[in-house]
């Protein structure tokens, strides 16, 4: 449905890359152009990706407010690149919560952590999946201590990261 010229490269925000989800979204060729020059560079005109892609400046500010109006396109956003990312401690917590008490834990430990990279709820016994990021070893057991006394929550399973064979684009781990 859309070709995507070999060499380039998409970078979505958390994702390091993400060329195929392309592939899935309900956008035409002008579409996944745009998109494209937008991967490239989100503070490039609509001039330029005009220029770039061939069409009108016009018709560049529509696409782009119909794919935002359509939540295709949800924002612009700063990458910044996360070297220093890479002395932290990050992990993976898996939580057993009881389901009566799903929601109540999950707006818990939502409400204040700017340390949740992501949150998931899973299939598995382990329903709650969390990604988180300390500045230290510490941080990671209180957030842990604490996250453990919320009503619902049954069991804990935490992996700490030592390494990494690909890295997140938006954490640098």
């Amino acid at each position: 449905m859309h070709e995507i010229m070999k060499g380039d490269e998409i970078k979505c925000w958390k994702k390091e890359s993400c060329g195929d989800l392309l592939y899935t979204l309900p956008v035409d060729d002008l579409d996944t152009k745009i998109i494209l020059a937008l991967c490239e560079n989100a503070r490039m005109s609509n001039v330029d990706i005009a220029n770039k892609i061939g069409v009108s400046e016009g018709t560049v500010r529509r696409r782009i407010n119909e794919m935002n109006r359509k939540g295709i396109i949800e924002g612009f956003i700063l990458l910044l690149d996360c070297k220093e990312a890479e002395k932290c401690v990050k992990a993976f917590i898996s939580m057993e919560v009881d389901d009566a008490h799903l929601d109540d834990v999950t707006d818990e430990l939502l409400k204040n952590d700017e340390h949740i990279v992501t949150m998931y709820r899973t299939n598995t016994r382990f329903n709650i999946l969390c990604e988180v990021m300390f500045r230290s070893i510490i941080e990671l057991q209180d957030f842990i201590d604490k996250s453990i006394k919320t009503e619902g929550v049954i069991d804990t399973e935490v992996k700490t990261v030592i390494g990494s064979y690909k890295k997140c684009l938006w954490t640098g781990i």
